[in-house]
């Protein structure tokens, strides 16, 4: 087998900007609600599912697993992992973030499902960001960790990943429309979980 170098985030669907996103959502809700006391009376279920569900994500998107026999079985440890996530918004409901990044989970789920445990990726995209290892994994393999390159061949296109911000270069990678409703959703959620109860 021949062993490839991959020098990408373990978590391939997150990047640096969406990360500094929920951090600054966190530090200004902090800031407002001075403290956060607000989420002594909120109750938040599942969170060992998280804990899991990205503990999964983190093992099969290494270097490690990818040269490995095993790697076939990523799609499916993948979905597997993303039910889990799924199982954690559905047990918090009762939060209106929580139903907003429900609607951009299940755009991600829909269209990783349709594609056999993949999200289509439009290599032109990944390209104008400057995701030059990605584009050249993927053009290599057909598939590279979460991702499978976006053809007439691939299901629900529109829902993939075609949204290239590029005026946020290098911070920010291509993106789906589910990965946006899925971030506005949780910004949402971590004001509302941290809000003081007059």
């Amino acid at each position: 087998m021949n062993h490839v170098k991959i020098s990408q985030n373990c978590i391939e669907g997150i990047d640096v900007l969406y990360l500094i996103t929920i951090v600054i959502c966190i530090f200004i809700a902090i800031l407002i609600n001075k403290g956060i006391k607000g989420i002594e009376k909120k109750a938040f279920r599942g969170f060992p599912l998280i804990i899991i569900g990205f503990t999964l994500q983190i093992v099969i998107f290494s270097e490690r697993f990818f040269n490995s026999d095993y790697r076939y079985l990523t799609p499916h440890i993948y979905v597997i992992s993303l039910l889990m996530l799924f199982s954690v918004i559905l047990l918090n409901l009762k939060y209106r973030g929580m139903k907003i990044a429900l609607l951009g989970f299940l755009s991600n789920l829909i269209v990783i499902i349709a594609n056999g445990g993949y999200m289509p990726q439009d290599i032109s995209k990944l390209q104008m960001m400057g995701k030059f290892d990605k584009v050249e994994m993927l053009s290599k393999f057909g598939k590279y960790y979460n991702g499978i390159v976006m053809s007439e061949k691939t299901r629900l296109n529109f829902l993939g990943d075609i949204i290239a911000p590029t005026f946020l270069k290098p911070y920010a990678s291509v993106h789906s429309i589910g990965d946006v409703i899925l971030l506005i959703g949780l910004c949402y959620f971590i004001f509302e979980f941290l809000r003081r109860e007059l």
